[in-house]
């Protein structure tokens, strides 16, 4: 884990109750580093933040064509609602793939069946298994040195611009490479509404379906239908944040915890103008950083830098 900062506090009548250090960076449209905290040239593993690029690397390779909303779910983590279940049945039928072919292990479905459908990493195993078919490769599209794994690989270096340092297998089974804050930041940059190619229209997947990228009411729902932000969390506290005009926050809580990702990135694009003056305060409720006491307000999770 790279050298941290104190991003945020959580506050409870006056206490200070809990602390989340990390590191966080804020790029300009241009890439350049706007803010830095901590140091944002460390390898670390983003985890699921990885997802739009990889569904951009396979649709770049002209190994998988996707819809809008299934792109959509190859980038996202989901929570296995009926909305998810459907997209992902009709994104594997869309492209011959067999349910039990997949690696993500099965999860609770909304019937109470365990389906691998119901994943929070599906979207990305169809993808996946998807290309491995398209390239007539093996079907293990999960192993370290399969075709697909190299390719994603290449994509993640291509993206951000720096050399991979090393991966790791992912909770779901397929493999997750490292980069650093800054790096992965200038590469979710590329998902904003004028880039190219096929980052932009994995941006565009993402902004236009708030409810498959997380779920209803979920924090990377309710940013991206709020602001128009494409943004997409990683397990143990990854927040990467691409603002409409490409100003682009990526924050790592050092701690593991999801709640300080998004309004730290949210607290940086305020700051640079890229989202609206109290777009943080207007969101703080339904982000749940309100602490309460038998239903009364008695605090707040407020990013400090």
């Amino acid at each position: 884990m790279p050298a941290t900062e104190l991003l945020a506090v959580v506050e409870r009548d006056g206490f200070a109750e809990s602390e989340h250090r990390g590191v966080a960076v804020l790029v300009d449209p241009d890439g350049r580093v706007i803010e830095a905290h901590g140091h944002i040239d460390r390898p670390f593993l983003a985890r699921s933040a990885l997802k739009p690029l990889f569904a951009a690397t396979l649709i770049d390779a002209g190994l998988v064509e996707l819809q809008s909303a299934h792109a959509a779910l190859a980038s996202a983590s989901h929570w296995a609602d009926a909305e998810h279940l459907a997209t992902a049945e009709a994104m594997a039928a869309a492209h011959g793939v067999d349910e039990e072919a997949l690696r993500c292990p099965p999860m609770r479905a909304p019937d109470g069946t365990q389906r691998r459908f119901a994943h929070m990493c599906v979207g990305k195993h169809i993808a996946m298994a998807a290309a491995a078919r398209a390239m007539g490769a093996a079907g293990d599209y999960w192993s370290p040195d399969h075709p697909v794994t190299e390719l994603l690989r290449d994509g993640v270096r291509a993206a951000t611009g720096e050399v991979v340092e090393g991966a790791a297998r992912d909770g779901c089974g397929a493999m997750v490479f490292a980069t650093t804050p800054v790096g992965l930041a200038r590469a979710f940059r590329r998902l904003a509404p004028d880039g190219a190619g096929a980052h932009r229209f994995v941006g565009d997947a993402v902004r236009a379906h708030p409810t498959l990228i997380d779920g209803a009411g979920r924090p990377d729902a309710v940013v991206i239908a709020a602001t128009g932000c494409a943004t997409k969390f990683g397990a143990e506290g990854t927040q990467a944040m691409v603002a409409p005009d490409g100003t682009t926050a990526v924050v790592k809580s050092a701690d593991g915890a999801r709640r300080a990702g998004a309004p730290v990135a949210l607290a940086m694009l305020e700051r640079a103008g890229a989202v609206p003056e109290g777009t943080l305060e207007r969101l703080a409720e339904p982000l749940g950083l309100v602490q309460r006491s038998a239903g009364e307000p008695v605090g707040m999770l407020r990013p400090v830098v």
